[in-house]
């Protein structure tokens, strides 16, 4: 294991036992909700658009390789980007009583979501099926605990380590090859390759003690 070689680890903030979790100064935040078959499981927050410093809870281009997401509308408007940004694919809205309120992404499916408003906040919720629950919980909570950690230190995150979180999560980065039988098989690949490197080179965990305890430990 060669760790000594990797970039540090931004000092992180212990968050493993809090069901709602606030990022970036109070703008985002996660809550995490005891899950049943007919409801969401993440609720999540974003702030106002801002093109040119996106939050952290607007993600690149990706997908889930086994499972199927799900949108729910809470609280103001979202976009929803499948296989090109050039235009929302569906845009849900909580305020008009005609839009959409809920959407899906089948597995192998490029997509990103972001806040459909430059002014107001967006909460979503989110699911995956099948449902996994302590995976899903472990993922999300590492993954944005890690970005905003990087963030208050000023530092980049770590590709390495994003790829060690996203493999263990089987979610590629959706990298922008076409045509799209190529660019998943590319995508698969790269994940693969960069989280094992990530792993078992420089020595990145799947999740930290600080941003999630294993409840079937406990």
């Amino acid at each position: 294991m060669l760790s000594f070689l990797r970039a540090p680890l931004p000092p992180k903030t212990n968050r493993a036992d809090a069901s709602e979790i606030i990022y970036e100064d109070g703008a985002s935040a996660l809550e995490f909700r005891q899950s049943s078959p007919s409801d969401y499981l993440i609720r999540n927050t974003h702030p106002p658009f801002n093109k040119e410093k996106p939050s952290i809870m607007v993600p690149p281009f990706h997908f889930h390789i086994y499972q199927t997401e799900h949108f729910r509308i809470v609280s103001g408007s979202c976009h929803i980007f499948k296989d090109t940004a050039d235009k929302p694919w569906k845009s849900l809205s909580a305020d008009d009583p005609d839009g959409l309120k809920t959407a899906s992404i089948p597995p192998n499916t490029y997509h990103t979501i972001n806040n459909a408003s430059t002014t107001e906040p967006l909460t979503l919720d989110v699911s995956l099926t099948p449902e996994d629950v302590e995976g899903e919980e472990r993922f999300f909570r590492n993954f944005f605990g890690y970005l905003d950690d990087c963030r208050k230190a000023g530092q980049q995150p770590s590709v390495f380590q994003l790829m060690v979180f996203l493999r263990g999560s089987n979610t590629p980065l959706g990298l922008p090859i076409g045509p799209s039988w190529l660019g998943i098989a590319a995508s698969k690949t790269f994940m693969h390759v960069m989280g094992m490197i990530g792993k078992w080179v420089f020595g990145y965990q799947e999740s930290y003690d600080e941003y999630y305890r294993n409840k079937k430990a406990l």
